[in-house]
């Protein structure tokens, strides 16, 4: 719980950084002339955002986006100390079964990073349609309202359900599971 509570007041504090990354991310250019719609970087996102919705331009998805960290934050650290903990107590029951144990089951580090792994890939994939969902609201922030693809958080989850099917959720999930690698090792370390 207090992993996704930390999760959900930084993403509050850092969601407009993290909508200009975005943005810029997406920014390569028309393909006529190569321009570019914010030349001045976070500047024109931000202002662009201002310009078209206010403050709220700059937190386009931001609800799913709590909601996702939340759930993630909360899947990541809570799943990786219970996974820890059922390791721990199988292996004291088995020892105790066979030479009476010493009560201390610790794990190697190899099965504490195995853990770690497992636990960042089925968190990650879980919590991806979330992600899918927030980038999709952020990429259309700054839009007049009557050329947005969605109204909200459920009405693009509807759309993307009806017109990519589940898979439509998924898309870019092959670099978010090599990207585990690196929660896993800072669970490790945790």
């Amino acid at each position: 719980l207090s992993g996704g509570l930390a999760g959900g007041t930084t993403t509050t504090v850092l969601y407009p950084a993290e909508f200009a990354r975005t943005r810029l991310a997406m920014d390569v250019g028309s393909s006529r002339d190569g321009t570019r719609m914010y030349p001045r970087g976070m500047r024109d996102v931000f202002a662009s955002a201002w310009k078209a919705d206010g403050v709220r331009g700059l937190y386009q998805g931001y609800g799913i986006a709590v909601a996702g960290v939340i759930v993630y934050r909360a899947l990541h650290l809570g799943g990786y100390d219970a996974v820890k903990a059922e390791i721990q107590h199988r292996r004291h029951a088995e020892e105790m079964k066979t030479d009476g144990g010493d009560g201390k089951a610790k794990l190697t580090m190899g099965e504490r990073f195995a853990a770690a792994q497992i636990v960042s890939i089925l968190a990650g994939t879980a919590c991806y349609p979330i992600d899918s969902v927030r980038r999709r609201l952020m990429m259309q922030a700054g839009k007049p309202a009557e050329l947005r693809q969605y109204k909200n958080s459920a009405h693009c989850f509807r759309v993307v359900f009806r017109e990519e099917g589940i898979r439509g959720f998924f898309l870019g999930l092959g670099p978010n599971l090599v990207r585990s690698f690196g929660g896993a090792l800072l669970l490790v370390g945790y």
